[in-house]
């Protein structure tokens, strides 16, 4: 993908269908005024690969070739986490502070990040250049689908942390299908499981981010939208462990490709199917 912001990549108009694909932790790159000296330990500095979805764009990253419009941020969600609420952080005293929000101040051992700390005034600037944006492209580009075919498909695309996912290899979030209809939901899971992976739908926080919940409206809107996990120790040749050893020293570790191109072909199949679906759904 290009270095833009927010990226977004549109299909063919011979093979464009009704579905966006919004890959939100696609970024490992920092802000472009953000260098080493930045952090408050050094090798920090690895956070900003580390923080993102673990090969996400080997697997959503070139679905605009199979009639996706793809939407995605270059930068590390360390800096603006865009599948977060816009409010979701603390401050004290102008200082902002968030383990797990739409920044990230501290770890999670509330060791700071950053040599200085984040105040709220450069945080809003931050919004409002690259949350606000990511957000109203994102309506914007739903839009041009809705009016095109009278309905769109949101697929809010990721790769999930092997220790909180744990066992589960694939997980399908739709707000505890509210923010999607179900005849979708199962097109996708069938998909997957078809091909030897184990779905599971609407696990505890993996049930849908902030952009399923925001644009999910299926009876007012006829948006539908879908978050979709895939464990990354699927797409990993290695163990956790040693694969963040590789991040912190700054290594890309190796991927497992097989597994990836599995993945891969799910989703082309999903794209390929869920016309069909939709427009049934809708009676066109």
């Amino acid at each position: 993908m290009d270095r833009a912001f927010p990226i977004v990549r549109r299909p063919a108009p011979t093979t464009r269908t009704p579905v966006l694909v919004s890959v939100p932790h696609y970024g490992t790159e920092p802000l472009p005024h953000i260098t080493r000296d930045d952090y408050s330990e050094p090798w920090f500095e690895t956070f900003a690969y580390g923080f993102a979805d673990t090969f996400v764009g080997d697997l959503y990253g070139d679905l605009d070739a199979h009639g996706a419009t793809i939407l995605a941020t270059p930068f590390s969600r360390i800096f603006v986490d865009v599948n977060r609420r816009r409010d979701d952080f603390e401050h004290h005293d102008g200082e902002v502070r968030s383990r797990r929000g739409v920044v990230r101040t501290h770890t999670m051992r509330e060791v700071p990040i950053f040599r200085h700390p984040l105040g709220l005034t450069d945080l809003e600037s931050r919004l409002r250049a690259l949350y606000d944006p990511y957000y109203s492209t994102l309506e914007t580009l739903l839009g041009e689908l809705h009016q095109a075919y009278g309905y769109a498909l949101l697929l809010d695309g990721h790769t999930g942390s092997p220790r909180r996912m744990k066992d589960h290899q694939v997980i399908i979030g739709t707000r505890h299908e509210t923010t999607c209809a179900p005849q979708i939901a199962a097109t996708v899971a069938a998909i997957f499981t078809r091909h030897g992976f184990e779905v599971h739908a609407n696990v505890s926080g993996y049930a849908g981010g902030n952009i399923v919940t925001t644009y999910g409206q299926p009876g007012t809107r006829r948006v539908h939208a879908l978050q979709l996990e895939i464990n990354a120790s699927l797409l990993m040749t290695t163990s956790r462990e040693e694969f963040i050893a590789r991040v912190s020293r700054g290594e890309v570790p190796e991927k497992a490709d097989a597994n990836i191109a599995r993945v891969r072909t799910c989703l082309r199949e999903v794209l390929a199917d869920l016309p069909a679906v939709l427009a049934t759904v809708h009676g066109a």
